[in-house]
């Protein structure tokens, strides 16, 4: 038997009493009105626990799915990379040696100096590090803002490499 049908059997053996309308069958009455209640508000809990169980094994199909993602955007990345030959110390942001992995290194990007340009489209403000200006194999960087792709920063060296050039002459005219 279940609880509510417990319930039902507390309830008829109050209503099979043959107890005037005095104190004790008040009392019964009232005790019995109060596990009704407890018996109902167990039941919401039941159903809202099996709610929230299913909603829980959702979260986690989610999750496996989106590990699973991951995993396939992981190999695929390694995969280009491995293609273009490019390798992690590539995006390393530190001047340590080519065997540093990054973990224990002093770098710190509060060091780094850091350009901030307003992109003229939408008024983003992009913010990146003036070190990627020092690449000796790069003639022409351009920087990109990430909300509407306009292009917010231009650097050719060859351009820096004339400037430095014509401010050598002119440091050699005023000797």
């Amino acid at each position: 038997m279940d609880i509510y049908g417990k319930m039902a059997y507390l309830k008829g053996l109050l209503d099979g009493m043959e107890l005037a309308d005095s104190k004790e069958k008040k009392l019964f009455a009232e005790i019995i009105d109060v596990l009704d209640e407890l018996v109902e508000a167990v039941d919401d809990l039941y159903e809202e626990q099996d709610e929230l169980q299913e909603y829980v094994e959702s979260i986690d199909t989610d999750l496996e799915d989106a590990e699973e993602l991951l995993e396939i955007i992981d190999d695929d990345l390694g995969l280009v990379e491995e293609v273009l030959g490019i390798d992690d110390e590539d995006f390393c942001q530190c001047d340590c040696d080519d065997d540093c992995d990054c973990d224990g290194c002093d770098y710190d990007e509060e060091d780094a100096d850091i350009i901030e340009v307003e992109c003229p489209e939408c008024g983003e403000v992009v913010c990146f590090y003036n070190e990627l200006l020092d690449d000796e194999d790069v003639d022409t960087v351009e920087i990109l803002c990430p909300k509407c792709d306009a292009v917010v920063y231009t650097f050719e060296r060859d351009l820096r490499e004339d400037l430095d050039d014509d401010i050598a002459f002119d440091d050699d005219d005023d000797e």
